[in-house]
């Protein structure tokens, strides 16, 4: 029975955080600006974007957490301010000078993220008045409003919250996040913005965030591109009133890992369920294997496969595509010791097996699509989420520069 339940909130659930969003016009309408805020310094982590190309803000969000500690988040949408230069620097770190005068902390306190179209300097005039104005409207029923002042292409808010115990403290943790296409993180995520009121020294509260993240939105893609400014980040401002967790073996590290990778795992899901243009939400469960690592491998193989999630959109029952995808994906395996399922049928066991395609077509008329891939090499499990690829995600990004496009 998991140790945790879910409540109303979102980033606000937590004690002791107030967030709000507006609209500053970097976007044409819609909320662009959020602003997130502990009542006192926090214990802080976060990862970045491992692309070459990372924005300005995911190096200021770097040295905000790199003493362990911040106490604000600041983050705007439609504009990436990435491949902008020493500009772009500036202005980030202006981003967080002006975050922490209006909120009243230190600057060097301040997490700094935007996304948005790339190659773009911030229109630093609307950012300064809307986060003079977010500040002003910061309250403890916030953390939706933020939810949406981080969206870009995404469909609706991603949030979740949940309540749990430890060592006999209740505690919550909350989370938002943002992501529907330019979707394949690596030690990070799209925008995603945690906070918890549990007291969790810093150097664990990162190792559970870094293990966290590996197995949530390091094992999602919608399209197989990363993005120059993923970001997820996390603050603990220990509100809860619990001991402080200082190692792995803590009374309640349990409870609280357990609920921040339920946390973390759903807000993945509703991330690859949004990717831009999907018609499918689909889900690869590969058993069988040597290692965790390798079951993502092929997890991965398959989820970006685009002859196989074109498929999926068609309601093409054709398993040969991930039969292909698992073959091109460098683990070495043995197709006789293989079995593929698609929505519980059985495709291939070693050899093809026998289909009634009307029943197989007819079993991808829903939403949901579920893979199993079974390796045959040992005991390991992983799970990667992914959706079809449809002509919608095409036309949205092709159309990505024209002034009504929201951005990244």
């Amino acid at each position: 029975m998991p140790e945790y339940r879910e409540i109303p909130g979102a980033v606000t659930a937590p004690r002791g955080f107030k967030a709000a969003a507006v609209h500053c016009g970097i976007k044409q309408q819609a909320e662009d600006l959020a602003l997130i805020v502990s009542d006192c310094p926090a214990a802080a982590a976060a990862t970045v974007t491992t692309n070459t190309f990372r924005a300005a803000p995911t190096f200021v969000t770097q040295e905000a957490v790199s003493n362990g500690i911040a106490q604000v988040i600041v983050a705007n949408s439609g504009c990436a301010n990435a491949a902008t230069g020493e500009q772009g620097m500036s202005d980030a770190r202006t981003m967080a000078r002006l975050a922490a005068e209006a909120t009243g902390v230190a600057a060097e306190d301040v997490i700094v993220c935007s996304t948005g179209i790339i190659g773009r300097r911030l229109p630093m005039d609307k950012v300064a008045e809307g986060i003079k104005q977010a500040a002003q409207r910061l309250t403890y029923e916030g953390g939706e409003a933020a939810a949406r002042g981080i969206m870009t292409t995404d469909t609706a808010p991603k949030l979740v919250a949940v309540e749990f115990e430890v060592a006999g403290v209740t505690c919550r943790l909350g989370g938002i996040c943002k992501g529907a296409g330019m979707i394949c993180p690596q030690m990070a995520t799209m925008l995603c913005f945690l906070t918890t009121d549990a007291a969790i020294e810093a150097p664990l509260l990162r190792s559970a965030l870094l293990a966290a993240v590996e197995h949530s939105f390091n094992c999602i893609t919608v399209d197989g591109d990363m993005s120059t400014n993923d970001t997820v980040a996390i603050l603990a401002n220990a509100q809860a009133g619990n001991r402080p967790l200082a190692a792995a073996d803590d009374e309640g590290y349990f409870a609280f890992r357990q609920a921040l990778d339920f946390v973390t795992q759903t807000l993945a899901k509703k991330i690859a369920a949004d990717g831009e243009g999907c018609s499918k939400f689909i889900e690869i469960v590969v058993t069988g294997a040597q290692s965790w690592e390798q079951a993502r491998m092929v997890g991965r193989a398959v989820a970006n496969y685009n002859l196989f999630k074109t498929a999926i959109y068609g309601g093409d029952f054709n398993w040969g595509r991930i039969a292909a995808a698992l073959g091109s994906s460098k683990v070495p395996v043995d197709p006789a010791a293989v079995t593929i399922r698609l929505q519980g049928i059985t495709a291939w066991q070693g050899r093809p097996v026998e289909l009634d395609m009307k029943e197989c077509r007819s079993a991808l008329e829903g939403r949901q699509v579920s893979v199993e891939i079974d390796l045959g090499l040992g005991q390991a499990t992983a799970r990667v989420w992914t959706c079809d690829l449809t002509p919608d995600y095409v036309h949205s990004n092709a159309a990505y520069e024209v002034p009504e496009s929201q951005g990244d």
